[in-house]
């Protein structure tokens, strides 16, 4: 669209439009998950707003329009989570308030983007709250979260929130089918498991260890269901052999214990893992639907410790045991 990746050409639209007619905002929080390509969609909106031909912007010939193409627009500005830095801190934001008392450079506006706007800490984000307060006539600032909850409300109430959500299965056809048309025999797999997130197609279809990785955790799956105490030890290992995956290990399992949850209900429309069917349906008649129950909170409360950085060993041995009970 317009030579920039978007998913949602409909809410860019109505957004491009809003320019054209003079009624868009001074402030916007895109909210949507990684990999939905709004860090894309917002560059194309500070085109529209930057272009000198308001009536089509963003037209794509004037310099502003070429400039933002390029990444090289002055009245574009970029702010960036610290590569050493968890956190956007306050001085980040000092920087933009100042820079945003200095008129654009060539543009009848200037715009601000905050890439991961989740990491704004609570001083950052009252730094900003007194440019959104009485921002410039020329400034505009978009925020982009996975969550608007993590925005102070005071924030939240001086912007204009848009969300983007996850696209159609349709829309993933389409992207699997014209980007990696010779992966179409998992397309099947790829609609139920990215969940609408087309960033999630490029990370599984570019991981060597995916597949492989996924396979294995299946494999182990009925140690993790296992009745023997030697099996959680088992479990320990593999999830220390693949400690930086660890994560995406738990994840696999919750995915395959809820799939097999759906299939002793009768419910095959709701399963994600269509490749793995056949090997889900066997292990689906062998386990009591509320151990699987039991299994699936006990790994979502690993994850959740994992956040913590609790020692993964530990942890690892506690849940399979937790899940033995």
């Amino acid at each position: 669209m317009y030579g920039y990746t978007t998913f949602h050409e409909g809410l860019m639209n109505n957004l491009i439009k809003s320019v054209r007619s003079g009624t868009s905002s001074h402030a916007y929080i895109f909210e949507g998950d990684a990999g939905l390509g709004i860090f894309s969609s917002s560059k194309l909106f500070a085109a529209a707003l930057t272009c000198a031909n308001k009536a089509s912007a963003p037209c794509g010939s004037c310099p502003s329009c070429i400039q933002a193409g390029a990444d090289t627009n002055p009245d574009i500005i970029y702010v960036e989570k610290p590569k050493d830095r968890k956190t956007i801190g306050i001085e980040p934001v000092r920087a933009v308030n100042s820079d945003a008392a200095i008129r654009p450079f060539s543009s009848a506006r200037k715009v601000y983007i905050i890439k991961e706007g989740d990491a704004l800490t609570p001083e950052a984000q009252n730094a900003l709250l007194k440019t959104l307060e009485e921002p410039p006539e020329y400034a505009v600032f978009i925020i982009i979260v996975e969550n608007s909850s993590a925005l102070l409300p005071t924030v939240l109430s001086r912007s204009t929130l848009i969300h983007f959500p996850p696209v159609s299965d349709a829309l993933i056809a389409k992207y699997v089918t014209e980007k990696y048309p010779d992966r179409l025999n998992r397309l099947p797999f790829l609609k139920k498991y990215c969940e609408g997130i087309p960033g999630a197609v490029d990370k599984i279809i570019a991981d060597e260890n995916f597949e492989p990785l996924r396979a294995a955790s299946l494999d182990k799956l009925p140690k993790l269901l296992s009745r023997e105490r030697i099996d959680a030890y088992e479990i320990q290992r593999f999830l220390d052999e693949n400690k930086d995956d660890a994560e995406e290990i738990i994840d696999f399992w919750i995915s395959y214990l809820r799939d097999m949850l759906a299939l002793q209900l009768d419910a095959d429309h709701g399963v994600i893992n269509v490749d793995k069917i056949n090997s889900l349906r066997a292990l689906s008649g062998k386990y009591d639907p509320k151990l699987a129950v039991i299994a699936v909170n006990e790994l979502i409360t690993a994850k959740k410790m994992m956040s913590r950085f609790v020692n993964l060993k530990a942890l690892s041995l506690r849940t399979a045991l937790k899940i033995q009970l």
